[in-house]
């Protein structure tokens, strides 16, 4: 009969795939015993709405890495986003501030993807250069200052709220629930893998490389606008600060999930366990009376962190 035995590479790789949600399960265990608030239904709903607002963005932000690309400009589109979504829904109302917004979103994400798809300008500097553009815009429109609106219908959306789970969490629901959809099942997402993996052989495949890098920007200015109007709705005001670590946790909860940054792999799913664990861990530590300026370093490491293990990963797999 034969024996059942583990082998010592199998565990590596066992570990390598799952360490995020088996450090998420003891960490969140752990938390339990040392502050039983972090276990009530007030704060669980409280992680819930919080991490909803960036994770709608995080999700374009790994179709965008599966890619190959990255964008700088989406915390900057995210501010924005709130300033204008105000402006326009003490102007208009809520529905067509809605429409503005997300039209606004589209169009500098589109303008970032012609910088890079067409020019062909590193994302890098493309996606800096319009990350200040921006946000300089919305500092003017508002001569640097929070600006607030006091629409009753949005007012009415921002308080709603089920068992308090508010509207957040059930966007960002059906936002996953597409890319998901999108990556696995269509030829479009085919595309995106294809495009990120190896660009060259995609090309010459007869795949529009460009095209799907041009989308990609879009559907990142898309949902940064969407996030940016979350926000704005929940909070009621816009200024231009508002989001300006958004680039940053996306990367750092796509990269955390297991998508590389080398591109051609990954997915949402996977980005998913990423904001979970994002959300844990800066909850945990603001009960534990943990300093905004502290837990700003502390992401900071966590995202170096995992750079280099997606760098030190990659190489063992080319090898």
């Amino acid at each position: 009969m034969k024996k059942l035995t583990l082998d010592k590479g199998d565990f590596r790789i066992f570990w390598i795939k799952n360490a995020v949600p088996i450090l998420l399960i003891i960490f969140a265990i752990s938390m339990v015993f040392v502050n039983r608030t972090f276990s009530s239904w007030d704060n669980i709903s409280n992680i819930i709405n919080e991490f909803a607002i960036y994770g709608i963005t995080a999700c374009a932000m790994t179709t965008a890495i599966i890619c190959g690309e990255f964008d700088l400009s989406c915390a900057s589109v995210f501010g924005w986003s709130t300033v204008l979504f105000c402006l326009t829904c003490t102007a208009f109302g809520v529905l067509p501030a809605f429409l503005i917004t997300m039209l606004s979103g589209v169009v500098l994400g589109a303008f970032n993807g012609f910088l890079v798809a067409k020019v062909r300008m590193p994302a890098f500097i493309a996606t800096l250069g319009t990350m200040t553009a921006i946000k300089g815009l919305a500092y003017v429109v508002t001569d640097a200052q929070p600006i607030k609106t006091e629409n009753e219908t949005l007012y009415a959306i921002s308080k709603f709220n089920i068992g308090g789970i508010t509207i957040v969490p059930l966007v960002f629901i059906v936002v996953v629930v597409i890319f998901i959809w999108f990556l696995k099942f269509t030829k479009f997402g085919r595309g995106i893998y294809a495009t990120g993996g190896n660009y060259e052989v995609a090309r010459l495949s007869g795949i529009n490389v460009k095209f799907y890098k041009f989308i990609v920007f879009v559907l990142l200015g898309a949902c940064a606008a969407l996030s940016g109007i979350m926000y704005g709705s929940r909070i009621m005001a816009g200024w231009a600060p508002y989001g300006s670590d958004l680039a940053l946790y996306c990367v750092t909860v796509t990269v955390i999930g297991g998508t590389s940054l080398m591109g051609g792999n990954g997915g949402v799913h996977r980005t998913i366990i990423g904001i979970l664990f994002m959300g844990v861990i800066f909850n945990a530590l603001t009960l534990l009376s943990v300093g905004g300026s502290m837990q700003k370093f502390v992401r900071g490491i966590v995202l170096i962190s995992v750079i280099m293990f997606d760098a030190i990963t990659s190489k063992r797999h080319k090898a």
